[in-house]
């Protein structure tokens, strides 16, 4: 069960993916659901890790990456055998900002315990996917204004 947020950025997908990836200025746009985002082998190259620090939950995950194109970066973590999540930020062409990006991330879970981010009963009692969601818009947000800054 995949969970989104996207929003439209009047800056190009190169801008917008540029600052993405500048992972160490990220604590000065953004305070919220990232709390740091660390290439742990120095390049962003598929099977390189990463250390993801989310603020608001004080977990600490080491995704590995499985995509560094133009278009998208994604990592995929995981606690082994019950939830598995890629994760995946996309860098579009917006269809209604000319020039603009319309910015995705995306999240795909599997496992044991994927049900929880899903829309049944249980997941919905527990929130999961509502807060991920609101951390996402959060930083799709605050992404958004860094980028539109001139």
């Amino acid at each position: 069960m995949p969970i989104s947020a996207s929003i439209e950025i009047a800056a190009s997908p190169k801008v917008v993916r540029a600052k993405f990836l500048d992972f160490s200025s990220l604590p000065t746009y953004h305070k919220g659901f990232f709390g740091s985002i660390t290439a742990l082998n120095d390049n962003l190259d598929p099977g390189s890790k990463l250390r993801v620090v989310f603020q608001a939950a004080g977990q600490t995950m080491e995704p590995v990456i499985v995509e560094n194109t133009p278009a998208c970066f994604a990592w995929r973590g995981s606690i082994p055998l019950l939830f598995t999540g890629a994760h995946y930020f996309r860098f579009e062409r917006s269809q209604t900002l000319p020039g603009g990006t319309h910015f995705v991330q995306e999240e795909v879970f599997s496992g044991a315990l994927w049900f929880l981010m899903g829309e049944n009963v249980v997941a919905r009692q527990m929130g999961f996917a509502d807060k991920t969601v609101k951390g996402w818009d959060g930083y799709n947000a605050d992404l958004k204004q860094t980028c539109e800054k001139k």
